[in-house]
């Protein structure tokens, strides 16, 4: 299976790594605006180097593509692919604009093509122990959190480029909550500035605390922070009449139910089984094993615009699920 890359930076190495382990996968074009990265991953990985994503479409014949750009980039890469007939699988978050992820997710549609986007929390076995748990029974509220420090890219500190933390970072959490609970119907949000006036060029809100209402009745409320100078907080609590679940971010969870408390330590390798699932699902042009693909990233990309929103404006947001809205 030939795959180009989008983008060669972290993100996109972690899978490449993953990829030289599958055999059925093979690396045969890199791409990068920075030429010089483009290169250097060419040498690690194979395959020829490129600066201009729009030559590398035009020249390779592509089975698959990784896009892994930051919120910004995200130009036509996904409708060139798209119109080429290529599967991809794109980092999160999808870009900045609803009404940009809808026209894709209509091309992806109209071509009939397997997409995935790394929301890969969901491929972890303590998550899919939630969702069993969860089945049984009714979430009363959940309480989120992804609160540390500043990312260093320059582009993570402009909300004009990043989205802002809930849009780029903390999606992690709002993506899970959306997994395990369901659609979003409405966010009221608030956000704070003014603790990190020594940092450049920096726009994006401090903290922030954003409330869901969930079409099933569940509410819960998620907080971001990225001022911390020391160890913070990331994942998820939450509670039912007789069982409450503490998810610590990729680590672990812990059951406490009314006379006994359980931990459970995360058992798989769910970045690789995350690559695996989407080598798989193009090779059987199948991808009902993918647990996020564009379509459904797009809905969670409305939820946290929904959030940006509120913020602006102080009251509370309608997700909507179109373009007209949150784009």
């Amino acid at each position: 299976m030939k795959i180009g890359f989008v983008g060669t930076g972290g993100i996109a190495n972690y899978h490449l790594e993953h990829l030289m382990e599958i055999k059925e996968a093979e690396i045969v074009a890199l791409c990068d605006v920075v030429e010089e990265k483009a290169k250097e991953a060419a040498k690690k990985y194979g395959g020829k180097f490129y600066a201009d994503h729009r030559k590398m479409l035009d020249k390779e014949k592509l089975d698959a593509l990784y896009i892994c750009i930051p919120p910004f980039a995200h130009q036509d890469q996904e409708l060139l692919a798209a119109e080429k007939g290529i599967p991809f699988f794109v980092e999160k978050p999808i870009g900045l604009s609803l009404d940009y992820a809808k026209k894709v997710e209509e091309s992806i549609a109209k071509n009939n093509l397997v997409t995935s986007v790394g929301y890969q929390d969901r491929y972890q076995d303590i998550i899919e122990k939630i969702k069993n748990l969860l089945a049984e029974r009714k979430t009363g509220l959940f309480i989120g959190y992804w609160m540390g420090s500043m990312p260093a890219v320059s582009w993570w500190r402009k909300k004009e480029e990043s989205g802002g933390q809930a849009v780029e970072q903390t999606t992690h959490i709002f993506d899970l909550a959306r997994y395990l609970f369901g659609e979003v119907e409405k966010v009221a949000a608030f956000g704070r500035t003014g603790l990190m006036e020594d940092v450049k060029d920096y726009n994006v809100e401090d903290a922030s605390s954003a409330t869901l209402y969930f079409k099933n009745g569940v509410v819960g409320t998620i907080f971001s922070a990225c001022f911390l100078s020391y160890v913070g907080r990331c994942g998820m609590d939450i509670y039912s009449k007789d069982l409450a679940i503490e998810y610590k971010e990729r680590t672990s969870i812990k059951i406490t139910e009314t006379k006994k408390s359980t931990e459970i330590n995360v058992g798989n390798d769910f970045g690789f089984l995350e690559d695996q699932v989407f080598i798989e699902a193009v090779k059987k042009n199948d991808g009902s094993k993918i647990r996020s693909n564009y379509a459904d990233a797009t809905r969670t990309l409305a939820v946290t615009l929904a959030v940006n929103e509120s913020i602006a404006s102080g009251k509370p947001v309608e997700v909507n699920f179109s373009c007209e809205k949150n784009s």
